[in-house]
């Protein structure tokens, strides 16, 4: 794996790749005044100095806190996030894991990581789909989700610990719906809309530069540092010029910007993203066909990253004799499509785990859950619409009784991947845990 110290492949917007071919701000970009228009469609970005001055408070109430590397790690926080309009309570230790409710004082071999999807966001402490596996196991399972991170990002965090004597010998790896997008955003706030961008200004701040991937036109995978990895450098999100002269020229900065307005201010960007997507030759013909091209072109490209980063996390497993399993979590979209049996290649019905990367799990020999299939069978077992069946398990994510269903549905494929098996279904007295304290005697 290549590693890389600079910044993405930049352009100027000028000279280096603006097409003029006559067809105004559709189709591929005519170089006058490119500039502008995407200095203008990045000032909503522009953050307030205040969301920052939060963000590197020690003693501030806010969600997440700055990491060099990673973008944040996670704070304790009570926020009214969840079921029926409740409060949650999630907290963390130093390393960022968060607090057990079952066996925490146990030594652990099962290690989950991912996104928020894996982190339990919007439930409490003992109502994740890891502390639902955990009493019915009989032993603890270790949480070190958060919230955002794509695969490169869990990835990552997953090195920073398991390289440590603290590293457990089975490493759970939860990929969700747009993972494999984030694994490439070099400011992962860019791919909101900026009607959303109020929300993450205060308490739940976050989603700010990180370490990200990418790759070369060979398709080797290319690591890139964090732009923003010190207090200085994020404040400088305050500043457009900063955010212009930064992101504008970034690489999948060009492809959000010609999949949301149909423009290709450089057609050679969605060009080379299709090739090394494996992907035809992009259709520049309109703004339709330049949204299309640019959405099929970064998710190809996001899924080709996500392959290569599970080579170096398959690799590193087996360097170090863990085993790996992969889970598979979807939105809440995604299940009603499943359930609501959708024809396939709708536009809004997104593959966010294709064949191509089930495929490359399986030569491999990488065991995963998709559960997106039990959660079709699932639903085919009650007398609802599939909209009834999505509100039962999500308010955004996973509400209690979600993760107890994703708890059950991955559990049997969990447990015949430990060996031995959890405490729960031995048949003798070797549990790698011992109860003394929890039973008489």
């Amino acid at each position: 794996m290549r590693e890389r110290t600079g910044d993405w492949p930049r352009r100027d917007f000028l000279t280096a790749g603006c097409v003029a071919v006559g067809v105004g701000l559709g189709g591929v970009g005519n170089a006058a005044g490119a500039e502008d228009r995407v200095r203008d469609w990045l000032r909503p970005y522009v953050v307030r100095k205040d969301s920052i001055d939060r963000f590197l408070d020690p003693r501030a109430r806010v969600w997440a806190r700055f990491d060099p590397q990673l973008g944040y790690l996670l704070r304790n926080s009570f926020v009214r996030d969840g079921v029926d309009g409740c409060s949650t309570l999630a907290r963390y230790d130093e390393s960022g894991r968060r607090r057990q409710a079952h066996f925490a004082d146990q030594p652990c071999r099962i290690h989950t990581y991912g996104d928020s999807f894996t982190q339990g966001h919007q439930v409490s402490d003992g109502e994740t789909w890891q502390e639902v596996l955990a009493a019915h196991f009989c032993e603890p399972i270790r949480n070190y989700g958060i919230g955002g991170f794509g695969v490169y990002q869990a990835y990552l965090r997953l090195l920073r610990h398991e390289s440590t004597d603290e590293g457990a010998p089975y490493l759970i790896f939860n990929i969700w719906g747009d993972d494999h997008y984030r694994s490439l955003y070099t400011w992962r706030s860019l791919s909101f809309p900026p009607n959303v961008l109020e929300s993450m200004s205060t308490v739940m701040f976050h989603a700010n530069p990180w370490s990200h991937a990418g790759l070369d036109d060979d398709g080797a995978l290319v690591e890139h540092p964090n732009p923003c990895p010190d207090e200085e450098s994020l404040y400088r999100l305050c500043d457009l010029d900063f955010v212009v002269d930064r992101f504008g020229g970034d690489e999948v900065t060009h492809l959000l910007y010609a999949r949301s307005t149909g423009e290709a201010i450089d057609a050679d960007v969605i060009t080379r993203a299709s090739k090394v997507a494996g992907l035809p030759a992009p259709d520049l013909s309109g703004p339709e066909a330049v949204k299309r091209s640019a959405a099929a072109a970064l998710h190809g490209y996001a899924v080709r990253v996500g392959v290569r980063v599970m080579e170096r996390l398959d690799a590193f497993c087996r360097e170090r004799g863990k085993k790996l399993m992969v889970l598979m979590s979807y939105s809440s979209s995604s299940v009603w499509h499943a359930c609501n049996r959708t024809p396939p290649g709708d536009r809004d019905n997104v593959d966010w785990h294709p064949e191509s990367f089930r495929a490359f799990l399986t030569s491999k020999s990488i065991p995963y859950v998709d559960t997106l299939p039990r959660h079709v069978a699932d639903f085919a077992a009650y007398r609802l619409t599939a909209k009834q069946y999505v509100d039962r398990l999500y308010i955004g994510h996973y509400n209690p009784t979600g993760n107890h269903f994703f708890a059950f549905a991955v559990k049997d494929d969990l447990r015949r991947f430990l060996e031995p098996e959890p405490p729960a279904y031995r048949n003798d007295d070797q549990a790698p845990v011992q109860f003394d304290g929890y039973l008489p005697g």
